[in-house]
C-alpha cells in the first residue's frame, strides 16, 4: 500500500465531519489503530531495515538514524550522516506514512524516492554491490521469492522497505483516546493545554492526523529567524520559500528531542516559547507553556503493545 494521499487524508478528514464521529470538531484526528499491511512484507522490511549490509560499507543501517527504541530517530541535534550543506535533524520515522512530503525542506516528494536516496545518498549503497549481498544470503533469497515473483531486485527492495515503513503508527496516545471519547485519558492541565494549543493558534499549522506533517511555512512569522539555512529557498530559488520549511509532526514529540530543524533547542518549554514568540507574535505565560507542554505528552502513542520511548 502506497502513502496516503493528500486527496485521501482530505477526504477522511471531511467525511469524520459528516459522519459526525466525537472527534468530528476538533482539529486533530486519531490514528488507526492499525497499519494494515502484509505481515510478511513488514518482516522482510523490517530485517532490511535493520540490515548494515545495505550501507556502502557495511556500516550503517536505516536504524542507524532511526533508532525505533529512540523515538524513531537518533537524538542528536544533527545526524552522523551530514553531507548535505545544510545538515538537519533527523525527523522520526514513526508515522511517516502520513506526512504529504519528505525532509525539513521537502524537497523529497514520495517514501520510495526517500528510500532510494537514503540508500544511494546517506548510506553510499550501489546497487549492484547491495542485490549481490542480498543474493548470497539464503535467508534472504528464500523470503523475497515467497514474495516477489522476480526475487531480489531493486524495486523489490524498495517496496519492503516502505511497507515496513507504512506499518510504523503509534496509535493509542492518551490523547487519542480522548479523542474517541475516554475523558479519562488525559488529566486536567492536559486538557487546557489542548484548549490553549487551539486558541493561540498552534494547531493552525499542527493539526490532522499526524499533527503537523502536511504543509509548508515560514519560521518566523512575527519576528524574523536568524540563521544559515534558508529554507526551500534552496530547493526552489523563489524568496517567498526562504526561511519555509516543512512542519513537522507532533506526534511523539516529548521523546524525540533535540527539536527544530537544527536541533538547537533541548526542551520542550524553551520550543513552545520559542514557537509563540516567532509564529503567534506572543510571549507565552509560564503557566500556559507549561500546560502546553503536558498537552504535547500526552501525544505519545504505542509502537508493538509498548510506549514508544526516547533516549
Amino acid at each position: 500500500m502506497p502513502p496516503m494521499p493528500k486527496w485521501k487524508i482530505a477526504l477522511y478528514s471531511c467525511l469524520w465531519f459528516i459522519i459526525g464521529s466525537p472527534e468530528a470538531a476538533e482539529p486533530i484526528l486519531p490514528l488507526p489503530r492499525k497499519h494494515f499491511q502484509p505481515p510478511a512484507k513488514v518482516a522482510l522490511g523490517r530485517k532490511l531495515f535493520h540490515d548494515p549490509r545495505l550501507s556502502g560499507d557495511g556500516s550503517l543501517s536505516c536504524a542507524s538514524c532511526h533508532a525505533l527504541a529512540k523515538g524513531g530517530d537518533d537524538n542528536r541535534p544533527l545526524p552522523i550522516l551530514a553531507s548535505t550543506p545544510y545538515p538537519h535533524n533527523t525527523p522520526t520515522v514513526f508515522n511517516v506514512r502520513f506526512n504529504f512530503r519528505y525532509h525539513w525542506h521537502g524537497d523529497v516528494p514520495t517514501l520510495q524516492a526517500q528510500a532510494q536516496r537514503a540508500l544511494q545518498h546517506d548510506m553510499k549503497a550501489k546497487w549492484p554491490q547491495l542485490l549481490a549481498r542480498l543474493e548470497a544470503d539464503r535467508d534472504y533469497a528464500g523470503q523475497f521469492s515467497e514474495l516477489y515473483s522476480d526475487g531480489i531486485q531493486r524495486q523489490n527492495v524498495l517496496d519492503a522497505l516502505i511497507a515496513f515503513e507504512l506499518s510504523l503508527i503509534t496509535p493509542d496516545a492518551p490523547f487519542d483516546r480522548y479523542l474517541r471519547g475516554d475523558s479519562n485519558a488525559m488529566t486536567a492541565q492536559q486538557i487546557a493545554g489542548y484548549e490553549k494549543f487551539k486558541s493561540y493558534g498552534c494547531a493552525a499549522c499542527h493539526q490532522g492526523i499526524n499533527i503537523g506533517g502536511n504543509l509548508f511555512q515560514k519560521l518566523g512569522v512575527f519576528r524574523d529567524f536568524k540563521g544559515d539555512d534558508p529554507g526551500r529557498f534552496a530547493v526552489t530559488g523563489r524568496e517567498r520559500d526562504r526561511y519555509v520549511f516543512r512542519v513537522p509532526s507532533l506526534r511523539n514529540v516529548a521523546v524525540t528531542a533535540p527539536y527544530f530543524h537544527n536541533g538547537k533547542v533541548t526542551t520542550l518549554k524553551k520550543a513552545v516559547a520559542i514557537m509563540g514568540e516567532y509564529q503567534l507574535g506572543v510571549q507565552l505565560p509560564q503557566e500556559d507553556i507549561n500546560a502546553i507542554v503536558a498537552f504535547l505528552h500526552t501525544l505519545t502513542g504505542t509502537y508493538l503493545g509498548q510506549p514508544v520511548k526516547g533516549k
